[in-house]
């Protein structure tokens, strides 16, 4: 197997800006980090809507994952970074996660409620790792 590292981005200045790639591929991984719900000029989208946030963050995520020839399956590991209340997260933003998982086993995943982030209009961050092997 071959060591290689490919990286790819869905808002460059954006990432540019704040030092950070969407999708990184090291060997058989690829890390999937930083994503918000932003707009392909790195604006943010739906300051007043978390569920909206979410739906968008998957999507990314599903571009991500597309690029590296991957899929929802292929998803390991996933931290969930939310500012919301509980009943908010479990009501509004969860069916945006069962809906990108359903059909697959899904990876291990931890949230964690944070106080903010760099802006207050984020509400919802993911991360997560997929496991491509050549």
């Amino acid at each position: 197997m071959q060591n290689r590292r490919d990286v790819y981005h869905l808002v460059p200045s954006l990432e540019k800006h704040y030092c950070f790639s969407s999708g990184v591929r090291a060997g058989d991984y690829v890390f999937i980090g930083g994503l918000t719900a932003c707009d392909a000029d790195g604006n943010e989208l739906f300051a007043d809507d978390p569920a909206l946030q979410m739906k968008n963050i998957y999507e990314q995520m599903q571009q991500v994952l597309t690029h590296f020839g991957g899929t929802a399956a292929d998803i390991v590991s996933e931290v969930v970074y939310y500012n919301v209340t509980k009943d908010e997260y479990n009501n509004e933003l969860f069916p945006h996660r069962q809906a990108f998982y359903a059909g697959v086993d899904a990876p291990s995943v931890a949230g964690m409620e944070v106080v903010g982030f760099t802006s207050d209009a984020i509400r919802v961050e993911v991360t997560a790792i997929a496991y491509l092997p050549d």
